[in-house]
């Protein structure tokens, strides 16, 4: 069975980052959701078109959107493996992501929280949208329904995967290169 790993935590909490070394070191395939949404807005497509009316509002696409995201990685991806960056969100992601990994013949083998801090993530994200980031890095009401949405709704995920124990709880305010090291130990 061919093995997805989840890289987890708030915006700009170092996710991409992080799943960009696992890739490299391990030879798997990156599948950042952010990143497959934002492709698939800027594609102009019927689907890219459903994502960008949430997104705009800084809020979380449906699970049926999500599954048909999903649906289009690449049969390289199922073979070497697959990091999810930034997904699953919430609980019935997580039972969407159960059912279509194991229509693909993989499974969930860790779920790695990158914790920082609320101030941290303000900080970072406001650095990040002075480069000419992300346009929702840009809108400080976006941002906060980004962090509202957190707190309300992916905390739970937590518990669930240290239940099933996948759940690997990692600082991601220390440097980009303990933070790997830390994450290297659990794979």
């Amino acid at each position: 069975m061919g093995k997805i790993i989840c890289i987890y935590g708030l915006a700009a909490c170092g996710k991409t980052t992080q799943a960009d070394l696992i890739c490299a070191d391990n030879g798997m395939v990156q599948f950042g959701m952010g990143d497959t949404l934002r492709a698939e807005i800027e594609s102009g497509s019927e689907l890219g078109q459903k994502i960008k009316s949430y997104v705009d509002q800084g809020i979380l696409i449906t699970d049926d959107l999500m599954a048909e995201v999903i649906k289009k990685v690449s049969d390289e991806a199922k073979t070497k493996g697959i990091i999810f960056d930034g997904f699953p969100r919430m609980m019935s992601q997580a039972t969407m992501l159960e059912k279509v990994g194991a229509e693909m013949g993989m499974d969930v083998e860790k779920f790695i929280y990158l914790k920082v801090g609320v101030d941290e993530v303000i900080k970072r994200i406001s650095k990040r949208s002075e480069t000419g980031g992300r346009a929702d890095d840009k809108d400080p009401a976006v941002v906060q329904s980004r962090l509202d949405v957190f707190a309300k709704e992916s905390v739970p995920l937590l518990e669930y995967y240290k239940n099933n124990g996948k759940l690997v709880e990692i600082d991601g305010e220390m440097s980009i290169e303990d933070v790997f090291a830390e994450i290297k130990k659990h794979l």
